[in-house]
């Protein structure tokens, strides 16, 4: 770098000065002849110039304190502009880390959106030991701001005792993210479980009731001896009310209470077979029973030489039944003859298709062609309890009882009942074994 008076601008600037000096001092001396030829001493003229110096030996000093002062001025300036920009680079350190942490989040929220729901655990424990992760990276990575000059800065990696503070952190957060994931797992379970069998909610209240299920072998003994009653009333109801009472009112409830689809199908089918059974059918309740691999046929009713293959739907009446539901019970019936080698000389098989809705109009066409006969039935009230008879042993059974579905109503002196007084009178007890004891 060139010097200042090697500059154009510092030779012009030196170059005023020489003239302003040789000036000044040309002045002195042309003041100094002057005088002396006016007539005053030679000592009133040195000590004339003497007062010169000083004044400008004076005003010399005064200009170099105040560029001091100025320039002390500039440093303070300076050291504080160092000092925001020092600030400004930790602020943005951390501006970034926090977008690095948001973006990481994000990630982790992608990652697993789409997973089974086992595995939001893993996702839920990501989130809760994110802190863990970024300390570990941060301190695996940790670096302080060096300042050099007012110009100059750099980053210095810390070392080894940082690195070791970042393996702790580490472990601690597989240790932390291994219980977490633990207890959402263990958690899924229990609702998982709870829903499908929904009697452990009365044991899972507290730690005493939690011990009563030691007394059962298994789930399925669990089901046997749990009575479903207590499903539809309160635990201080069903401890104090006679049996005959939380019976009925645990039946009232059930009557009365929200469905789900599929509890409202079952009850509709259930309706539509208690008609078939009233008008002196044989009902099947094939739909019931065989669940899934009911092939579209939910009721099979005998009766004489007459067979009908029914299928019930009950639907919100913003819908339609469209043809290919009677296109199924069509082939459904079909299936049933050849599979039951069934001829019509002995047999007149009937598909009914019985809903509480409109079908399309194609949908009737088809019903016309293929001969399906159509019955458009609302759910009534119906009497729900059955009333049978087993190895003379009178009992009868709730719609939610676990033998209901398949217990037949057919032999002399078995009935549907409305009341279970009605069933009580008659001599018929409730099948179910019951846990609790009023």
């Amino acid at each position: 770098m060139s010097r200042y008076y090697d500059t154009e601008e510092g030779c012009l600037n030196i170059f005023k000065i020489g003239i302003v000096v040789a000036i000044f001092f040309g002045a002195l001396l042309g003041c100094y002849q002057g005088l002396i030829q006016s007539g005053i001493s030679e000592d009133s003229v040195i000590v004339f110039y003497f007062v010169i110096g000083i004044i400008v030996i004076a005003s010399l000093i005064i200009l170099y304190r105040q560029r001091k002062i100025k320039n002390d001025v500039i440093n303070d300036l300076s050291k504080k502009l160092n000092d925001i920009t020092s600030e400004k680079l930790i602020l943005e350190k951390t501006i970034s880390d926090l977008k690095d942490c948001i973006s990481k989040k994000d990630g982790l929220f992608e990652a697993y959106k789409n997973l089974d729901v086992f595995y939001i655990s893993s996702l839920y424990s990501d989130f809760l030991t994110l802190e863990y992760s970024l300390s570990e990276e941060w301190l695996k990575n940790k670096e302080i701001i060096v300042k050099h000059n007012p110009n100059y800065y750099s980053r210095i990696k810390v070392g080894r005792q940082a690195k070791k503070s970042a393996e702790i952190v580490s472990e601690l957060k597989k240790e932390t993210k291994s219980y977490i994931e633990q207890y959402k797992i263990m958690l899924y379970k229990y609702e998982a479980l709870l829903n499908l069998f929904p009697e452990l909610s009365d044991y899972v209240e507290d730690i005493a009731t939690i011990k009563e299920l030691s007394g059962f072998n298994n789930i399925e003994n669990l089901k046997e001896e749990y009575d479903r009653v207590a499903d539809y009333v309160s635990r201080e109801e069903y401890q104090k009310m006679n049996v005959d009472a939380r019976n009925q009112l645990a039946l009232d409830n059930y009557i009365k209470g929200k469905k789900s689809k599929w509890q409202v199908g079952r009850d509709y089918e259930m309706y539509c077979a208690y008609v078939y059974e009233r008008d002196g059918w044989v009902v099947q309740r094939f739909g019931i029973e065989k669940q899934l691999n009911d092939m579209g046929r939910d009721i099979i009713a005998i009766k004489n030489n007459l067979i009908h293959i029914i299928q019930c739907k009950y639907w919100s009446n913003d819908k339609l039944i469209h043809e290919k539901h009677i296109a199924q019970l069509y082939g459904s019936t079909i299936e049933y003859a050849i599979s039951s080698d069934m001829t019509s000389s002995q047999y007149k098989i009937s598909p009914v298709f019985i809903t509480n809705i409109e079908l399309s109009e194609t949908a009737k066409k088809f019903a016309s062609r293929l001969n399906v006969i159509i019955c458009k039935w609302q759910l009534q009230d119906f009497p729900r309890i059955k009333c049978n008879i087993n190895n003379g042993e009178k009992i009868y059974h709730l719609p939610f009882d676990q033998q209901y579905d398949r217990t037949l109503i057919k032999n002399t002196g078995e009935f549907y009942a409305f009341k279970v007084h009605e069933a009580v009178t008659k001599g018929f007890k409730r099948a179910k074994k019951h846990f609790f004891t009023n």
